[in-house]
């Protein structure tokens, strides 16, 4: 019997254990966003064979306007190990119709310098950036609200490194 519990435990902690230095994940709030990211994952991947490597995007959006969108774009900050921030956001780019209550799984690779920062300890947020829809209006984020959730975050990281 003591073998089986620490069999369970083994089998327990080499599950937990990956993720114990996993990235991080946070969507963005956007009260009336058309699209709303019900899942966003990242991760690092090594270089093929020279380089920094990339950070990979996932995401999971769901139409959640009155008509189909004919194509959105996700926004995305990351931030390295330090907690420093990587650069401009990337915007990527889905030419995906997503009708009206349906979803789609988009996923981007980003190629920031230095990426290998970004491995274990990085922090990657979402948002939506923009949408077209079929009638050809487009939607895009409010930039304020998003500058300010950004900054709060960033104020919320200089708390963790102790500045």
């Amino acid at each position: 019997m003591k073998m089986l519990g620490k069999y369970a435990l083994l089998c327990c902690l080499s599950i937990l254990a990956p993720t114990a230095h996993a990235e991080k994940a946070t969507i963005l709030l956007q009260e009336d966003a058309p699209l709303e990211i019900t899942n966003y994952t990242n991760r690092y991947k090594s270089p093929d064979r020279v380089g920094d490597g990339t950070v990979i995007h996932r995401a999971n959006v769901k139409n959640t306007s009155n008509q189909p969108i004919e194509a959105y774009g996700l926004g995305f900050y990351i931030f390295d190990a330090f907690n420093r921030d990587m650069g401009r956001p990337f915007v990527g780019y889905a030419m995906d119709r997503v009708v009206v209550d349906a979803s789609d799984d988009p996923g981007w690779e980003q190629r920031p310098g230095s990426a290998f920062l970004f491995r274990r300890h990085g922090h990657g947020l979402a948002y939506v950036a923009i949408v077209r829809f079929e009638d050809g209006t487009i939607w895009r984020a409010d930039d304020s609200s998003i500058t300010k959730q950004l900054e709060d975050f960033e104020l919320l990281l200089d708390g963790e490194s102790g500045e």
